[in-house]
């Protein structure tokens, strides 16, 4: 991971405040990470959407650099506090790209904010009735290194997970930033989201489902299920890469994202 990080921005709005960072110009395009996540996951890749467009990275509220008061990070929450952003940077309308729990994020953005939204790119979206039912395939309320070495290595499946002291430096500030200590909140908040099938009769714009062939936490059969419900949508496969494609193949997942764009 390079060490050149762009700016961290903050937007102060009501009792909340949203991190992100913004690089390069033209069309405005916002990029939610996933679970476990933060902005800088996406840092390569947006450096290369950067060319051709405005990037907006993020950090969901609850995670990384934006702030974690109050009892709801729900869905919707997540989702008025990218119309705040769009509106204090005076950004009529943007594409909205989501990984994972962003992907949720970034349809109901798109379900509720139509006016304001161009497109939408959905990757290894978390979110649909089925990805809730029987026992997750690990904690990820990490209480320990060694459950945050699992973790990882569920979501990236890259020689990234393997990174000497990734699992110890992730784990230290999961706890340190305040994360770990709303962690029920943000379970319940997932709990009254509402799910993808009922967001994705809403959804009107061109939609393009992006999934890491390989992901080991949803299935990439759970693609075709999408598209079946997304009315006019396309799927294009990430090859060689698990939940968090935008880590295993920088690359190639920002030229899905581009041809998405266009």
């Amino acid at each position: 991971m390079t060490t050149d990080l762009p700016e961290t921005k903050r937007l102060a709005f009501g009792e909340k405040t949203l991190a992100y960072f913004e690089l390069g110009s033209g069309p405005a395009l916002v990029i939610v990470h996933g679970v476990g996540g933060h902005k800088e996951d996406w840092l390569s890749a947006a450096r290369r959407l950067a060319s051709t467009h405005r990037v907006f990275a993020i950090d969901m509220l609850g995670f990384g650099a934006s702030s974690k008061t109050g009892d709801d990070l729900s869905m919707p929450v997540q989702s008025a506090a990218i119309k705040a952003l769009l509106d204090a940077e005076q950004v009529d309308r943007a594409a909205l790209v989501g990984n994972s729990v962003g992907g949720w994020v970034a349809t109901t953005f798109a379900a509720t904010y139509p006016e304001r939204t161009e497109r939408l790119v959905i990757i290894d979206a978390a979110g649909f009735r089925a990805m809730f039912e029987g026992e997750p395939p690990v904690n990820f309320d990490p209480n320990s290194p060694e459950e945050m070495d699992k973790l990882i290595h569920v979501v990236i499946n890259s020689k990234v997970a393997d990174t000497p002291g990734l699992a110890e430096s992730a784990y230290r500030a999961y706890v340190e930033s305040g994360e770990k200590a709303i962690s029920a909140i943000w379970g319940r908040s997932l709990f009254v989201s509402p799910r993808l099938e009922d967001l994705f009769p809403k959804v009107t714009v061109p939609t393009v489902i992006l999934w890491g062939q390989d992901d080991r936490l949803f299935p990439a059969v759970l693609a075709d299920a999408f598209r079946a419900q997304l009315r006019g949508s396309r799927v294009e496969m990430i090859a060689d890469a698990g939940h968090f494609p935008q880590i295993d193949q920088p690359d190639a997942t920002a030229e899905a994202i581009a041809r998405a764009l266009v």
